[in-house]
Parts: structure tokens; sequence; C-alpha cells
């Protein structure tokens, strides 16, 4: 341990701010980050192709692989997520700590369409709606600094450049995933220890789809308690503006697309609005 004074940040809570909760279980960019995915390529091996998991990682026009890494994390937000298949893009709601409340989405709706709150008998929804809500996906979105271990490029040359810690941002929703990752961030809390003090390693693993397909979860497990680090403070409220205005991009598209779905009466009384001046 080290005598840093630990994380503050102005005008928050710390525990807001960091989004981890006690209990772990249950489109601008302020800082220069890491983007980090989970895949599967194929390699020989002691002469044989292999389905080998790995970490894919892209920076700017740079993109290069990993087999595992360490990291410490210092921000947790939540949020819906969508893929539009005909815009060949993602649709997505606010950041937030939890998904307990409503959220302003990129459609101009709440949710992205999806019921608010618990549903209590799933299957007895419509097939329809039951399709969708499964289309909506629940993205974890964790931002941490990570050191790569013996990066390389897809044909094995390893990477020389992006060494010692740096600035990611990885979206999890695979259910496996979050459930190691949560537990191991759980240990933590329950010593009363923060994830920006205590290493965890995160390896990908293979798994395989019913129809033979490959794909990568992420396992995560303990690594040494390193304390604080000079230049957290100025990290964590980083993360914390990256998450303000990515929040601020989602929010006017909200606003942009929610006006185009008010009726023809709104956009009459809307249309005849006029600015009033007080006077003295």
């Amino acid at each position: 341990m080290n005598n840093i004074v630990p994380l503050s940040v102005e005008n928050m809570n710390l525990a807001d701010a960091m989004g981890f909760s006690p209990s772990a279980g249950s489109s601008g960019a302020s800082v220069d980050l890491y983007r980090i995915s989970t895949g599967v390529i194929q390699e020989v091996v002691e002469g044989k192709v292999a389905n080998s998991p790995v970490f894919k990682i892209k920076k700017g026009d740079d993109e290069f692989l990993s087999r595992s890494m360490t990291v410490r994390f210092f921000v947790e937000r939540q949020r819906w997520q969508k893929w539009d298949s005909v815009n060949n893009a993602f649709h997505r709601t606010v950041m937030s700590t939890n998904l307990n409340a409503d959220l302003k989405d990129t459609l101009g709706t709440f949710n992205l369409g999806r019921p608010s709150g618990y549903i209590k008998d799933f299957n007895a929804l419509p097939k329809d709606q039951q399709d969708y809500i499964r289309s909506v996906s629940r993205v974890k979105v964790l931002m941490g600094l990570a050191t790569f271990i013996d990066p390389f490029v897809e044909g094995g040359e390893p990477v020389v450049e992006h060494n010692g810690e740096v600035p990611i941002v990885l979206d999890v929703k695979n259910r496996e995933s979050l459930k190691s990752i949560d537990a191991t961030i759980g240990k933590l809390m329950g010593k009363r220890v923060s994830p920006v003090e205590n290493l965890i390693t995160l390896a990908p693993e293979v798994r395989s789809m019913p129809n033979g397909n490959k794909f990568a979860v992420i396992s995560a497990a303990l690594g040494d308690t390193v304390g604080f680090a000079e230049g957290d403070n100025e990290v964590l409220g980083n993360f914390i503006d990256y998450v303000e205005r990515s929040n601020e991009y989602v929010l006017n598209k909200w606003e942009e697309n929610n006006v185009e779905r008010i009726s023809d009466e709104d956009a009459e009384i809307v249309a005849n609005i006029v600015d009033v001046q007080d006077f003295e």
C-alpha cells in the first residue's frame, strides 16, 4: 500500500461517481480510450488449427490483440442497447448507475421501448413483444486503467507500443462474463477495498453456440492490492466527463427524435408558442 490520498470528485458523492454497488452481484469522449471487445481467432498451435480466445483492442486506427490483461476499475455504469440492422448502428439509452428508472434513448423513447420494471410473467406476453424485449440488451459499461499482457497482432507479431496502464472502456452484456466480473468486484467491496486499489485479471475463454460457432466470455480473478496511484483523481474525473458527454449525445438525440413523435395537435401548439419578455 502507499500513502496517496484516496479518490474524490468535486460536487459528487464518490460512490455515485464510481457507480460500484456495495454488492456488485445485485458521442464525445474526454479521454483517449482503448475500446475492448472479445473474440475468437484461429491460429496454428503445435501444428494444429486452434480456436483461441482473445481481447480485441482498438485505439484510433490501431488494432491489436491480447490474451489477458490486468485492470483497476474506476467507474461502472449500465444502459440498454439495441442493434439497428437497417442503419447498421446501435441505439442506446443514457448510462446510469442502475436500470431501475426510465432512461431516455436515441430513439426518442424510454428504455428503447422495453417495458420498465420487473416483468412478472414474461411467457404471458405476445411472442412479438417477447422477441422485442429479447432484442434489447442490458450492457454494463466498465471504465478503468488496464495493462495488456503480451499484446500482439493477428499472425503473432508482438506489439511494442501501448505499454503500461492505459484508459479502457469495456462493454459487457454476456451473462457469464457479468457474473464473473461482478463476483470478483463484490469480493473487494465486501472487504471495503475499491476496485481502483486492487488489480483484477481478465482473461477470455472459448464457448460454443448450438450451431457450433465459437465466441468468448470473460473470466475475472483477483490480483494484487496496489493502492491508489498519483493521478488517479484526474483519471476518475476524465471517466466521469466521458459519461456526461456520452449521455449528452443521447439526450440530444432523444430531444431530436421525440419531437417527431408528438401529435399534430401538440405540434400546432408548439408552433404557436412565442417568446414572452418580462417587463419590470
